[in-house]
């Protein structure tokens, strides 16, 4: 963009947020671009932003903040709308939600990945653990079962019961082990809707879909799962704002992210979007982003 333009655009931008009685605060809480980045757009200093790739973003955002209709002001100054993979191997966003591009980002220490790494260890051993009780248990389970079998063989031998009475009992155990079959059988269904999760529906407003009511099963564990075509930068934090995973995920990149079962919701800020598929224990999240680029999801989770 040549400086004549850009200065027309910073200061058409300018006076639409004027108009509407916003700051630069309010314009940054709505699109999550840090604030000297506006200032350089509304001062025409398009040289100050991380690349062409955010140029065109940024200021798109900014014209849906400002209430412009999007698409006639990107036409009118000539401004390139379609899809740009960009490169966000330098994109982070801060505890604060800002979105802050082409930063340097310092190498995690050996102490900080073995940090990392120390759940994930414990979590191991913990599920060796279990299953090692576990097969205790059903061994211990099937000697006693064994042990009482041949009881009842040599006490049915030794006895003298009728063919009769024989075969009536026979019949009474065969519909009782039908019986709890079915209860069984019955019971894990229930259980199975019980720990289902249903998203609800989802409603689209600015840059961000809300999904405000997602019932999830109570003291359990959820896994979001991420998934790409493109190369993507992508953050997951809990409702109070704490980063639970962050990255940037290449083309065909998978991720799980863990969501513990004492956190009420999320948020996923979306670098790319249109490269950006998002799932929740196994059920597909529509992200309704139109073809956006920068976008938001946020769920509420009631258990």
């Amino acid at each position: 963009m040549n400086e004549e333009r850009n200065s027309v655009i910073g200061q058409e931008l300018q006076n639409a947020r004027l108009d509407k009685g916003l700051s630069l605060d309010d314009i940054q809480q709505s699109t999550k671009i840090q604030k000297r980045y506006l200032a350089a757009i509304e001062n025409g200093q398009f040289d100050q932003l991380p690349g062409a790739f955010y140029e065109r973003a940024f200021v798109r955002q900014y014209a849906s903040a400002v209430g412009l209709d999007v698409t006639e002001f990107m036409q009118n100054h000539d401004i390139q709308t379609q899809t740009v993979e960009p490169d966000l191997n330098g994109a982070r966003v801060d505890s604060d939600n800002v979105t802050r591009a082409g930063m340097h980002q310092v190498e995690e220490s050996t102490a900080e990945k073995t940090r990392q790494m120390l759940p994930k260890i414990l979590i191991g051993v913990a599920v060796v653990a279990i299953i090692g009780i576990i097969w205790a248990l059903v061994a211990s389970f099937a000697g006693s079962a064994k042990q009482e079998n041949t009881t009842s063989s040599v006490s049915v031998t030794t006895s003298k019961v009728s063919s009769s009475a024989s075969s009536d009992a026979e019949k009474s155990s065969t519909d009782a082990s039908k019986e709890s079959a079915a209860k069984s059988s019955s019971a894990s269904s229930e259980k199975k809707d019980k720990d289902a999760v249903d998203l609800g529906a989802g409603q689209a407003t600015g840059n961000t879909v809300n999904y405000g009511t997602v019932k999830a099963p109570a003291n359990k564990e959820l896994t979001l799962n991420l998934k790409t075509t493109g190369a993507s930068w992508i953050q997951v934090s809990d409702a109070s704002g704490a980063v639970l995973w962050n990255g940037t995920l290449q083309a065909n990149g998978n991720q799980d992210v863990k969501i513990p079962a004492t956190v009420p919701g999320v948020r996923v800020s979306i670098g790319n979007a249109a490269a950006t598929a998002v799932s929740l224990d196994g059920k597909s999240v529509d992200l309704m982003a139109n073809n956006a680029t920068v976008w938001n999801l946020a769920m509420t989770f009631a258990r």
